[in-house]
């Protein structure tokens, strides 16, 4: 289980360095800035909603954040189980609280399961550990 979780995080690591576009900084810290938070809250369709293989889906995921750098991205990531990237969005955000919608539209492919990450990562920063995030099961038809 442990080792599946940190290839999960690997992964969405690796996926928001690509929304950054920012060169590798090994000195970076994985942490957006000191005091920064993200909160995924509300989801549509409603969590708990199975999604079913081959069907069309409009998300869209409500998300409370606050920056304590002066700028920043906020992204939405969506993933299979297997860890293979379904559909990404993002938006670049500046310092203070606030809340918006972040949206991705995706056919459900044939996996079980389908998380989506919010992250929240300050300027120049090629990782973040700041996410929240929900998983919807998927069914076959």
């Amino acid at each position: 289980m442990k080792t599946h979780l940190t290839r999960r995080a690997v992964l969405l690591i690796s996926i928001i360095g690509l929304f950054t576009g920012c060169e590798r900084n090994d000195h970076a810290d994985t942490a957006a800035p000191s005091g920064s938070t993200v909160s995924i809250v509300s989801v549509s369709p409603v969590i708990g909603t199975p999604l079913r293989t081959g069907e069309r889906v409009k998300l869209a995921v409500g998300v409370s954040y606050h920056l304590s750098a002066d700028s920043g991205t906020l992204a939405l990531v969506v993933q299979a189980a297997d860890n293979s990237a379904i559909s990404q969005n993002f938006e670049v955000i500046n310092r203070g609280s606030g809340q918006m919608i972040l949206e991705a539209e995706f056919q459900v492919p044939n996996t079980k399961a389908i998380q989506i990450f919010t992250p929240l990562s300050g300027q120049g920063q090629s990782a973040t550990s700041t996410v929240d995030s929900r998983a919807f099961k998927v069914v076959s038809n």
